[in-house]
C-alpha cells in the first residue's frame, strides 16, 4: 500500500537523457540505466523488469541493491529477501541496508532475525538509529500484546464485480459506509488499448490501472466464520484515468470531500521541448468538494467540485476523514511543517470554507509515515503508523484526546493480530457498535478488505451427574473433563479432574468451539460422548448432563505394592514396586543421617557452595568448610573464575540501603565487570541473626538486590548478575541468635560477596511458595534434596514461604 503514501504522478523525460539511453552498446549496462530511469521516475514495476535482465552483466551487485530496494517499496519482501541474500554473498550488505534487511524480515514475520539486524542498526547512529530502537521495543513486546489475539476473529471480505463490462479488480483499499453501500478505492488490471503503442494511466508501483472508486452493496453471510460478500461496480460519475477514491462524508449529510489527481492544464509541445532532462510533471492527489446528486432515476452519485484552497499540487493532500459533528476535517499529507513522512493534518471550517491546516502533534506523528485517519467518536482518532511500536509494516493505531487541552495524548500502538500483521495494515472503519469494523491489509501481498470483530472466547460449561437408573443425581462423583484436539488426530490432552458437590453439579470454564470429553474413571458401563461448544457469540453458558449406570473400582490388588488399591475390585495390571534402594515415595530405605542421599551413596567433604574448599562431590558434611583463604578484595585485574570476592560494603541494622561511602567499592567491581565482558557473577547477601529467619530472608534479598541495581546502573547488564539472599545462613563466626556479641562481630555476618562464575555454571535463585517441600523442589529442577540443602546451608528441610533458594542446574 505504500503507493498510497507517496507522491504519485506522470513524468516527462528530457529528450537529452532519452537521446542518451539510445546510444549505449552495452546491453546489461544499458538495462540497467534504463531500469535507473524508470525507478527515478517512479515506474517500479517497469525499473524493476529491466534490473532483473541487467543481472546477467557487469551490473550484478548494483542491480540487486536496486531490485531490493524496489521490491520493498512494492511489498513484495519475498524478493527483496533473496536479493539481499544475493548482496550478501556477493560482498556483503552496507550499514544502511542492515535496516532495509531487518524491515523485510520484520514484513516476514521473522522477528528474531530482524532484532539481531535492528540491533546492529541502532548502535551505527544513522538516521534509522532511532527507528530501529522503537522496532526492538515492539518485538520484545510481541507476547504481551498477542494475549488478547483470542478476544478478536477475523472474516474475508470477497468481492464480486457487477459491471455490465465485465471489469475486474486485483485489489480493494480503504471501506466506507453511507447508507446500505459500502464504497472502497480498487485497483484494475493493465489494459492496452487497440491502438498500437496508446495505453491508458497505469499505476507506477504495481503496473496495474490506477484506483477507482467502487460501491457495492453488502451481502451478509451466515455465519462469523464466513466471507462477507460485496457486489461491486465502479462510480462512473467520479471515476477518471487517473487516482479517484477515499471520499469523507457526515451521515445524513450530501456533500463531503474527495482524494483525486489533480490534472493541471497540460503544457505546450514548445514547454515540453525547454524542460530540462529528467524534470518532471507530477500529477499530484488533491482534495476536493464532492456532493450527492440524484439522476433522472433518482439515484444518488457524487459528483466532483472545486479543489480545496489550502491544497498545493507540489504536496500530496489525501486520505480525507470528517471528525463525527463535521466541523473539522483530517488528511495526510507531506506539506512543510511535519514531522517527517507523511503525517496526520486538521482543518476546521471557516464559514463556507477551509480554515489553515494545524498538523496533529508529536504524539500522532513520527518521523515515518502516518496516514489514513478515521474517526468514529470524537476524542478518538484511528490512523496507520510505522513509526510507532509495529507488528510490521503500517499498523493500525488510535489517539485519544486530553479532556482539558484536548491536544491528542495516549496512543495505543498495541492493537494485536489478526488486526495488524506484519504487513500494511491501513484504512479502518469502524462499525456502529464500535465492537469491529472493515480495513485494509495486504498480508497476502495484495491490497484486500477485512472485517474483525470482538471474540469472546469463553463459555462456562455446567455438568450436572445423575445416576442411569433414577435420574437421581450423584454427589461426590470423580470426573476427568479431557479437551480433544482434532489436528492432533483425536488424541485427547489437558485433562481436569472434578468432584461433584452436594447437588450433583460443577462447573468450570471452557473455550468456545473447542471439543470435550467427560470420563468417568471406573465406571464399568459409561461410555463417554464427545461435544463440542458452541461459536454462537450470544451463548455465554451450556450444560451437559452425565448419566452414570454404576462404578466399579479397578486398581492394583496387591498389597506389597506402593499404589496397592485396597477397595479395588478388579485388577488392571498397574501395580508398581520398590527396587529395595528407595521406598514407594522415592526416599532411601537406608539413610542414617536423613539428608536425602542413600548411606551407600555418600561423598565425605565441605558440601557448602561458598566456601573456599568446596568439594561438589561430597554429600556428608565433615565441618571441613572454612571460608576465609578465597576472599579478595574487588580488583580491575582478571579474577579467577570459581573464586568468591569480598564486596567491602557495611549494612545497617535492619536495612538494605547501600551507603554512600561504599558507593567507591561498588564502582571498582563494576569497573572490573566492564572490563572482563565474559564475567558473570553470582551476589550474595548475608545476615547476621539477631531477627527472625523470615525476617532475614526478605532483609538479606533486599541487599543483594540492592548491590545488583546499584551496579546496573554503573553500566553492567542486569543479565550477568544473580542476586540471592543468604539470610542467616552461612555465618563467619561464633554469633548465633542465643550468643551474645559485639557490633563489630555481628557485622562480620553483614555481608556481601561476588562469585565469579565458571563458564559451564547455569544458576538459578528460587523463591520458595506455599505448599511448596524440598522434593517438589527438587523434581522441578530435577536436582537433588541433598544439593538443594548443601548449597543453601539448611540442617533441615523445613521451608518459609518467601525463602530464597540457591539452585545450580545441569548444563
Amino acid at each position: 500500500m505504500r503507493d498510497f503514501i507517496t507522491q504519485n504522478g506522470v513524468w516527462v523525460i528530457g529528450l537529452a537523457l532519452i537521446l542518451g539511453i539510445t546510444s549505449l552498446t552495452g546491453c546489461s549496462t544499458h538495462y540497467f540505466l534504463e531500469g535507473e530511469a524508470l525507478a527515478n521516475r517512479g515506474e517500479f514495476t517497469e525499473a524493476a523488469a529491466q534490473f532483473e535482465r541487467a543481472l546477467q552483466g557487469k551490473k550484478r551487485q548494483e542491480s540487486y541493491r536496486a531490485l531490493a530496494d524496489i521490491y520493498q517499496k512494492l511489498n513484495a519482501h519475498e524478493r527483496a529477501l533473496m536479493c539481499m541474500d544475493s548482496i550478501i554473498a556477493f560482498g556483503g550488505l552496507t550499514d544502511e541496508m542492515h535496516f532495509d534487511m531487518a524491515e523485510t524480515l520484520l514484513a516476514l514475520g521473522r522477528y528474531d532475525e530482524a532484532r539481531s539486524l535492528y540491533e546492529s542498526s541502532a548502535v551505527t547512529g544513522s538516521n534509522d538509529a532511532e527507528i530501529s530502537k522503537k522496532r526492538i521495543a515492539s518485538i520484545g513486546d510481541l507476547s504481551e500484546r498477542q494475549k488478547d489475539s483470542v478476544n478478536y476473529r477475523l472474516r474475508a471480505v470477497e468481492i464480486q464485480s457487477i459491471e455490465k463490462k465485465g471489469l475486474q479488480i486485483v485489489s480493494a483499499a480503504s471501506p466506507f459506509v453511507l447508507g446500505d453501500k459500502m464504497y472502497f478505492t480498487a485497483e484494475r488490471p493493465r489494459r492496452f488499448s487497440q491502438r498500437r503503442g496508446a495505453e491508458t494511466q497505469y499505476d507506477n508501483y504495481t503496473g496495474n490501472r490506477l484506483m477507482d472508486l467502487w460501491e457495492a452493496e453488502i451481502v451478509d453471510t451466515a455465519g462469523l466464520d464466513s466471507p462477507i460478500l460485496l457486489k461491486a461496480k465502479p462510480v462512473e460519475s467520479l471515476n477518471t484515468d487517473l487516482h479517484d477514491g477515499f471520499v469523507a462524508f457526515v451521515k445524513g449529510d450530501t456533500t463531503g470531500v474527495i482524494s483525486k489527481t489533480y490534472v493541471k492544464e497540460a503544457p505546450s509541445f514548445k514547454e515540453k521541448i525547454g524542460l530540462e532532462a529528467g524534470s518532471e510533471d507530477l500529477k499530484s492527489i488533491q482534495l476536493f468538494d464532492a456532493r450527492l446528486v440524484a439522476d433522472s432515476l433518482g439515484q444518488l452519485n457524487w459528483v466532483t467540485g472545486n479543489r480545496l484552497r489550502f491544497c498545493d499540487e507540489r504536496y500530496m493532500f489525501a486520505h480525507p476523514a470528517y471528525s463525527p459533528n463535521g466541523n473539522s476535517l483530517y488528511f495526510t499529507s507531506d506539506k512543510p511543517g511535519g514531522y517527517g513522512g507523511m503525517d496526520l493534518w486538521r482543518v476546521d471550517r471557516e464559514g463556507d470554507g477551509w480554515g489553515t491546516p494545524k498538523n496533529c502533534g508529536s504524539e500522532v506523528n513520527t518521523s515515518e509515515d502516518e496516514a489514513f485517519p478515521s474517526m468514529r467518536h470524537a476524542d478518538t482518532l484511528y490512523f496507520s503508523s510505522d513509526g510507532h511500536l509495529s507488528l510490521g509494516g503500517l499498523d493500525i493505531v488510535y489517539a485519544t484526546k486530553q479532556s482539558t487541552s484536548g491536544a491528542w495524548s495516549e496512543i495505543n500502538d498495541r492493537l494485536p493480530y489478526p488486526i495488524n500483521s506484519p504487513r500494511d495494515d491501513f484504512g479502518v472503519l469502524l462499525d456502529e457498535t464500535g465492537d469491529g469494523g472493515y480495513f485494509s491489509s495486504d498480508r497476502t501481498g495484495v491490497d484486500a478488505l477485512y472485517h474483525y470483530h470482538g471474540y469472546d472466547s469463553d463459555v462456562i460449561l455446567n455438568v450436572q451427574t445423575l445416576h442411569d437408573s433414577d435420574g437421581s443425581i450423584w454427589p461426590g462423583l470423580v470426573t476427568d473433563l479431557v479437551t480433544v484436539r482434532s489436528y492432533l488426530g483425536d488424541t485427547e490432552v489437558a485433562d481436569q479432574t472434578f468432584v461433584s458437590n452436594d447437588m450433583g453439579e460443577w462447573s468450570t470454564v471452557v473455550e468456545r468451539g473447542a471439543n470435550y470429553l467427560i470420563n468417568c474413571p471406573g465406571s464399568a458401563g459409561y461410555t463417554p460422548e464427545l461435544f463440542e461448544v458452541t461459536s454462537d457469540q450470544d451463548v455465554k453458558a451450556i450444560t451437559v448432563i452425565v448419566r452414570i449406570p454404576m462404578i466399579i473400582e479397578v486398581g492394583c490388588k496387591d498389597a506389597t505394592a506402593c499404589n496397592y488399591a485396597p477397595d479395588a475390585l478388579l485388577e488392571d495390571d498397574s501395580c508398581i514396586y520398590s527396587d529395595g534402594k528407595f521406598d514407594c515415595d522415592g526416599i532411601c530405605i537406608e539413610d542414617g543421617d536423613g539428608d536425602g542421599v542413600c548411606d551407600v551413596d555418600e561423598i565425605s567433604g565441605c558440601t557448602s557452595i561458598h566456601a573456599c574448599n568446596y568439594d561438589p562431590k561430597a554429600t556428608d558434611e565433615d565441618d571441613s568448610c572454612e571460608y576465609m583463604t578465597c576472599i579478595d578484595v574487588a580488583v580491575v585485574d582478571p579474577i579467577e573464575p570459581g573464586k568468591m570476592v569480598e564486596l567491602k560494603i557495611q549494612w545497617d541494622y535492619n536495612r538494605y540501603v547501600v551507603r554512600e561511602a561504599d558507593l567507591s567499592e561498588l564502582a571498582r567491581f563494576a569497573t572490573y565487570m566492564l572490563s572482563n565482558m565474559d564475567v558473570n557473577v553470582l551476589l550474595v547477601s548475608h545476615c547476621d541473626t539477631r531477627a527472625t529467619s523470615g525476617f532475614n530472608d526478605e532483609l538479606s534479598a533486599n541487599r543483594a538486590s540492592a548491590v545488583k541495581k546499584k551496579l546496573v546502573s554503573l553500566g553492567v547488564a542486569a543479565e550477568r548478575l544473580i542476586s540471592f539472599g543468604a539470610s542467616e545462613q552461612f555465618p563467619l563466626n561464633e554469633c548465633g541468635s542465643d550468643v551474645e556479641c559485639s557490633e563489630e562481630k555481628h557485622q562480620e555476618n553483614r555481608r556481601t560477596t561476588a562469585k565469579i562464575l565458571r563458564a559451564e555454571e547455569s544458576v538459578t535463585v528460587h523463591q520458595v511458595l506455599d505448599g511448596e517441600t524440598l522434593g517438589s523442589i527438587a523434581i522441578k529442577y530435577d536436582v537433588r534434596v541433598f544439593d538443594i540443602k548443601a548449597w543453601n546451608g539448611m540442617n533441615d528441610v523445613k521451608l518459609r514461604v518467601g525463602q530464597q533458594l540457591l539452585i545450580y542446574l545441569s548444563e
